[in-house]
């Protein structure tokens, strides 16, 4: 077998061939020969092809020139997926975009709704203490801490009192204002940061403030006065005085009189009356340790106008949950001067009260009993070292129902045993058959 190499060395140049080398090394005459024939024939087939290749390209261009409106077709689904593919692209830029705006919006309304309860958080809780102690002539005690609920609400307001309350339903020592609600409406001035106004069922005030911080006025509702010299239209304010812990420790009631007209209106201006000064002392946790009250006697009462005509001071000891008052009146009364004894328990909720005057002439002692809900289900009262009688407190939750609370009181004879029940709801009595024990009807 003879040895054959056969080399094509082909060279293009813009898609046509430029020449063609055939290089090879035949030992065979025959083959040689036959060779020779088929490299001619795959010549003339390369040349026809480069050819017929020119021939429809020129005619491409002579068809263009001679009708330019000739739409030539063209793959385009490159081109169709690359403008998919930017459109895509900038709808997700822009939906991050979005996103991003929505996100920075939403924390900066969800900062200020936080900073505006925090504001309140550290105003209000103040504001509201000073009101309820200018309306309420009973000893507060203590006032829980308002919190932020979640990031947009504050929890209840709630303080207790030393209440000498013994026949009061649910629980006369804890009072709650809902900070939450319809009921709850405030005003703010949210350039100044300061509250304006404070809407309840439990109290109604506005309030102005100067340049001393420690100090805030409060004014309170107007209210038309009858007199036998006339009408007279009534604007309470009060001077509130704050420590530097941010509790009340001097307050000023004042009554500005107006003239009022025949439609009830306010009038021209008359005068401005002090009516009472209140003092407060605390302990060093915050608990009321004194309180006095300078009442201021009335224009209309025949004395000289703005004379001190009563003043009261408590002064309060406490040993645990057992807080120990001193009552002091000027002028003396032996009756109502004594001594209080408030018992609470871990809760702060009461567990009895007693009361000493100051000539021994009187005492008083109460038992408290709490139902589930941690109100009074029923008052007991000793007297001489027994349980003389008692008041039933029942609470009916049935939004139809006639009455919501009802106390029945029940006497007790030298033998332990009731008797005698009085409903003083309803008005109703009924009497125990003392043989039969057995109680007759409702009368």
């Amino acid at each position: 077998m003879k040895l054959l190499s056969l080399f094509f060395i082909i060279k293009f140049v813009n898609d046509r061939i430029l020449f063609l080398d055939v290089y090879y090394i035949i030992n065979s005459e025959k083959i040689k020969c036959m060779m020779q024939k088929i490299i001619i024939t795959i010549l003339g087939l390369l040349c026809f092809s480069q050819v017929f290749a020119q021939i429809n390209q020129d005619t491409s261009k002579i068809n263009e020139n001679q009708n330019p409106d000739l739409i030539i077709q063209e793959d385009t689904t490159s081109v169709l997926y690359d403008s998919a593919y930017i459109i895509r692209q900038e709808f997700i830029r822009d939906s991050l975009i979005a996103r991003e705006k929505f996100v920075k919006d939403s924390l900066y309304h969800r900062k200020v709704i936080l900073d505006s309860v925090t504001f309140l958080k550290q105003e209000l809780p103040r504001l509201i203490a000073a009101a309820i102690k200018s309306i309420n002539e009973e000893i507060i005690i203590s006032t829980d801490q308002v919190d932020i609920i979640g990031d947009s609400a504050l929890s209840d307001f709630t303080y207790r009192v030393l209440s000498q309350k013994i026949e009061e339903p649910y629980a006369p020592w804890r009072s709650t204002i809902k900070l939450n609600g319809n009921s709850f409406k405030i005003k703010i001035d949210t350039i100044n940061k300061k509250i304006n106004s404070v809407r309840s069922p439990e109290l109604s005030y506005s309030f102005n403030y100067n340049f001393d911080k420690n100090m805030v006025r409060m004014n309170g509702q107007s209210t038309i006065l009858k007199k036998s010299s006339g009408n007279y239209y009534k604007f309470p304010f009060d001077s509130v005085f704050f420590d530097r812990n941010g509790r009340v420790k001097k307050l000023k009631r004042y009554a500005h009189y107006f003239e009022a007209t025949k439609s009830y209106q306010k009038g021209a201006s008359l005068y401005v009356d002090i009516e009472l000064v209140k003092e407060f002392d605390y302990f060093p946790d915050g608990v009321l340790s004194a309180y006095r009250v300078v009442n201021y006697c009335d224009r209309w009462g025949g004395k000289n106008i703005n004379e001190v005509c009563h003043v009261v001071t408590y002064s309060i000891s406490r040993e645990g949950r057992k807080f120990t008052v001193v009552r002091k009146n000027e002028p003396e009364n032996v009756y109502s001067d004594g001594t209080f004894i408030f018992e609470f328990d871990s809760n702060f909720d009461r567990k009895g009260m007693e009361f000493i005057n100051a000539n021994k002439s009187l005492t008083r002692k109460c038992f408290v009993e709490l139902n589930e809900e941690k109100n009074v289900s029923r008052y007991l009262y000793e007297k001489n070292g027994r349980i003389d009688r008692t008041i039933l407190v029942n609470y009916n939750n049935n939004p139809d129902a006639k009455y919501k609370v009802e106390t029945t009181i029940c006497y007790f004879e030298e033998d332990g045993i009731s008797y005698y029940q009085v409903n003083s709801t309803t008005g109703k009595t009924r009497t125990r058959n003392k043989l039969t024990m057995v109680w007759e009807p409702w009368k």
